[in-house]
């Protein structure tokens, strides 16, 4: 049996390396798969997000390609490419975990079975395995740094189940 792959979107290595935290997340999964519409993302964003632009050279990022291009494709009509390539590997890599943020992204994994956390849910599993002691300063960085959008009531959420 395969081991299951952890496949990120680009969004989540966006905000963790823009607020120098991907240790975290090599701590949490050990290595991370992306696809290349991810590392093609991430050189296109490197003048906003020029530390992001650094990850696919990163020893602990493997690249991988899904094969079913029809898939990929059909997926890339709805999403974009990156989210559609990371949706295509883990239906072709059963029991693979996805990191997602985007909502579109987390819908068709939700319908297809598919198993996803996102930024928010990494930095809930880091401290609860004791890899960061608080989320709250994570999440200002995240809103300042990496111009990532959260909702104030999402917020007041992780950080009641975070017991912050």
């Amino acid at each position: 049996m395969e081991k299951p792959l952890i496949i990120s979107n680009t969004t989540p290595l966006i905000n963790f390396a823009e607020i120098g935290c991907l240790d975290v997340l090599q701590g949490l999964f050990g290595s991370l798969v992306i696809p290349p519409a991810v590392r093609a993302e991430l050189t296109e964003k490197s003048s906003l997000f020029p530390k992001a632009a650094q990850v696919p050279s990163l020893p602990f990022i493997e690249l991988a390609a899904p094969e079913d291009r029809l898939l990929v494709k059909s997926l890339a009509s709805r999403l974009h490419p990156g989210e559609a390539e990371c949706l295509a590997l883990a239906m072709e890599h059963p029991g693979s975990l996805l990191l997602l943020d985007d909502l579109a992204a987390r819908e068709f994994a939700t319908s297809n079975g598919l198993l996803f956390t996102g930024t928010l849910g990494c930095l809930a599993e880091a401290k609860q395995r004791g890899l960061i002691t608080a989320i709250k300063p994570l999440i200002d960085e995240l809103r300042i740094r990496a111009r990532f959008w959260i909702s104030d009531r999402l917020v007041e959420r992780v950080l009641r189940d975070a017991a912050e």
